[in-house]
């Protein structure tokens, strides 16, 4: 379905629509005898017509009026359709997931941000936008920038406040593993804790593993992250992270090999494994854990931030019972030689998923495609996005406890709402400057399907993790070869 927008409207243009404004008011042609105050009347991009593409229905009903009062107020006509962008449709503007901008760009159908958007002065403020968001290896494709961050994903931990408050679990707690019975910090904790829990409640106290193969595996990247290197901050000694080397993760990017072989990666096989071996989690199956924590059926989870809006009841807060904590980290991360090296709580984050908007090379317009956009991640817009619930911040200032107010539509009361602001900042971990980017090559869809039937197996406990991330990169290297595909997978990670 697609939806016309062509209301009229009397505020100003926004501001860089003013330099379209300009040359329209001097464009041979333009000189008539009408009244001076008509022409200036005229607004700049009447007469532009914008064909944008945002399949997501959520994100679509969120971003749909603010575009209808950017078309008011700049005279262009818009038609917003619910359907994917496709190779041989007319879109001029397209909305969608971080890993599909490779393709695009691959094949050279996406314009790039223009220059003037990172400008000093500029009213959307470049510099506001987080550090990853802006990166190559998030919004462009080597060392070109296409995209303009619209929706990033998030994470939480939710779990139940009394379970974890109850004395008699405490003191169990701490006689078995000799500390307090606290939201888990690192994912050997969750696994601990969740096992604990089962154990006394003689049941799973975690949602199913993910059926769908895409959720899976972004848990086991998330894990793998902390798992595969140390978070590398400001001033610490490391790769540098610019180089290829810190930016690599689930391919080398001197090669293009897999890395899937890597220590790191079987310590997160292991812990997945683990879950199922220590009664955590209930056989596969579609599930809800939104549901299963409102309903009192588990005691935690991670969930993203579009579950975490669903905890709230149509109407109502959520339970008072349950609580918000950041993503855990990794108790140490591995070196090439398979050894651990201890380190508390060593979180790295991981960025796998959120929506940037694109401009296509053949429209009509591009300037005024871009301005659609800068209006729409810009500083006012973006924090109307938070505000809607079910994505996180892609700008700091969201995190600014003046602006509790924008993460107050989850439903939590104030403490809880600021816990979940914290949570999302811990998220992103900003000081952390050698962050993993998830699959975004042309081919991620096929290789995640691959790595997802091989994790599918670890979990059962059907194969040993070793082998089957060994047989996942062997059918890697055999849908998409290191040597055609070195170039693609360099790109992506921001590297020429």
């Amino acid at each position: 379905m697609q939806h016309a927008i062509s209301e009229k409207s009397g505020r100003t243009a926004h501001p860089t629509v003013i330099p379209l404004l300009v040359a329209t008011l001097l464009a041979p042609g333009c000189a008539s005898d009408e009244p001076a105050a008509a022409t200036v009347a005229q607004k700049p991009l009447t007469g532009t017509a914008l064909k944008v593409s945002c399949p997501d229905a959520r994100l679509a009903a969120v971003l749909r009026p603010m575009a209808r009062s950017w078309a008011a107020r700049t005279g262009a006509a818009l038609e917003i359709a619910d359907t994917p962008m496709t190779s041989g449709d007319t879109t001029d503007v397209a909305v969608f997931p971080f890993a599909e901008l490779g393709a695009w760009a691959d094949r050279g159908e996406l314009a790039t941000v223009p220059p003037a958007l990172k400008e000093a002065g500029n009213p959307f403020q470049w510099s506001g936008l987080l550090p990853m968001y802006r990166s190559e290896p998030y919004a462009g494709w080597g060392a070109l920038l296409y995209g303009l961050p619209l929706a990033a994903d998030g994470f939480v931990l939710i779990y139940r406040m009394d379970r974890f408050a109850d004395k008699a679990a405490g003191d169990e707690f701490r006689m078995k593993f000799g500390r307090p019975l606290v939201p888990p910090a690192t994912w050997e904790d969750y696994a601990d804790t969740a096992a604990f829990f089962a154990a006394r409640d003689k049941a799973p106290s975690l949602p199913p593993l993910p059926a769908d193969g895409a959720k899976l595996a972004d848990l086991f990247f998330r894990v793998a992250a902390g798992f595969d290197r140390a978070a590398r901050r400001e001033g610490t000694k490391g790769a540098d992270p610019a180089k290829g080397d810190a930016l690599a993760f689930a391919f080398r990017p001197e090669d293009g090999k897999p890395r899937l072989d890597r220590p790191g990666f079987a310590a997160a096989g292991r812990w997945l494994a683990d879950l199922k071996a220590r009664g955590a989690v209930p056989p596969p199956g579609p599930a809800d854990p939104a549901a299963l924590l409102r309903d009192g059926k588990v005691v935690m989870a991670v969930l993203s931030l579009k579950e975490a809006a669903d905890l709230r009841p149509a109407g109502a807060a959520v339970d008072s019972r349950l609580g918000v904590a950041p993503v855990p980290g990794t108790r140490g991360y591995a070196t090439a030689d398979g050894k651990v090296v201890p380190v508390p709580a060593n979180y790295v984050p991981y960025f796998g998923g959120g929506w940037v908007g694109v401009v296509r090379t053949r429209a009509a317009n591009p300037a005024a495609g871009f301005d659609l956009l800068a209006d729409l991640a810009g500083p006012a817009r973006s924090a109307e996005v938070v505000a809607a619930g079910g994505y996180g911040a892609t700008r700091s200032a969201h995190f600014d406890r003046d602006r509790l107010v924008a993460w107050l539509g989850y439903g939590f009361d104030a403490d809880r709402s600021k816990a979940l602001q914290d949570a999302a900042e811990s998220y992103v971990a900003t000081p952390v400057q050698n962050p993993a980017f998830g699959l975004r090559t042309p081919d991620h869809a096929k290789l995640t399907t691959a790595l997802a039937g091989e994790l599918r197996r670890i979990a059962a406990g059907e194969t040993p993790p070793a082998e089957a991330l060994g047989r996942a990169a062997a059918v890697w290297e055999a849908e998409s070869p290191a040597d055609r595909e070195r170039e693609r997978r360099r790109r992506a990670v921001g590297l020429q």
